[in-house]
């Protein structure tokens, strides 16, 4: 699985600096909002990557306000995923 991700997110990865519009960004939000969960969950060696997507989608002169606005929220979400995920590890880790 983690092979598979890497791969889809070296894809998206590459299509964002090769000359996006509003189209191909609204399905690259998609495709990290349906990731996001998983990468969150299984595979935080990932997060750069996706981090670094975010970030070229949000400086993309194309990306319209409504997909800034999503793009944010899911940051917002993301952060408090990772910070849910911690608290669950520490949590566990001090009930060894």
């Amino acid at each position: 699985m983690t092979a598979m991700l890497t791969t889809i997110l070296g894809l998206i990865s590459a299509l964002v600096p090769a000359g996006t519009n509003a189209a191909l960004i609204e399905k690259i939000i998609e495709a990290l909002i349906a990731i996001v969960p998983v990468v969150v969950k299984e595979y935080q060696d990932l997060v750069p990557i996706v981090r670094n997507i975010i970030g070229a989608l949000k400086a993309d002169p194309s990306t319209t306000s409504a997909q800034l606005e999503e793009l944010q929220q899911l940051e917002v979400q993301w952060d408090a995923d990772f910070e849910a995920a911690a608290a669950a590890a520490t949590a566990e880790d001090a009930g060894d």
